[in-house]
């Protein structure tokens, strides 16, 4: 993907995530994010090689749905929660005995989501911001180095910074009958395809 207008702002200004360290950038323009990044991997001895600007474009347009790009090949209409993922979410609750999974998995899974395109905003009720912050005091101290990249997941609406840290089995008890397709290269989608062979 290429970015197809570099005069447009978007509504959260231009972000990026780089891949092999998690460092976020943030800028008012394209020019201003592209000079962070140069740096940022110049310090870092990332690929500067030729073309190093088209491959970060194309990084930039899966990062961030906003950002003008041609090639898009996912769907851009805004995501909101549905009664059938508050349904999958309560079902979690009950399911979930207080165990969480290793530091070092969550890490893995934050990484992965980090840069992956259903990382996005979803449009949430009114009333699921108490039930939210219940949840989240489970997860006091645990945090991952992605966590500020971290939003929600387009396919099943869930909290990315909580739904890291959830066992396998808690998570594929209340979406088993949902039928939830999730993107190659997904954590969710490695575990039902490693469970199944």
């Amino acid at each position: 993907m290429k970015v197809s207008n570099k005069r447009v702002g978007t509504p959260n200004q231009w972000k990026y995530v780089q891949p092999e360290s998690g460092a976020v950038f943030h800028g008012l323009s394209y020019w201003g994010i592209v000079d962070q990044v140069r740096e940022h991997r110049r310090a870092m001895k990332y690929d500067l090689a030729e073309g190093w600007e088209e491959r970060f474009q194309d990084d930039l347009c899966r990062q961030n749905l906003e950002v003008p790009c041609s090639g898009r090949p996912v769907d851009l209409t805004k995501r909101k929660l549905t009664i059938a993922d508050l349904r999958r979410f309560m079902a979690t609750l009950v399911n979930f005995k207080g165990e969480l999974v290793s530091r070092e998995e969550a890490e893995r899974r934050a990484i992965i989501c980090s840069t992956c395109p259903m990382n996005r905003e979803v449009a949430g009720c009114w009333g699921c911001g108490g039930i939210l912050a219940e949840v989240t005091k489970f997860l006091t101290g645990r945090t991952t180095s992605r966590d500020k990249s971290l939003d929600s997941c387009a396919v099943c609406g869930c909290v990315l910074r909580a739904k890291i840290h959830l066992p396998m089995d808690v998570i594929k008890s209340s979406e088993i009958r949902a039928k939830l397709e999730y993107p190659e290269g997904c954590w969710q989608r490695q575990a039902s395809d490693s469970a199944a062979e």
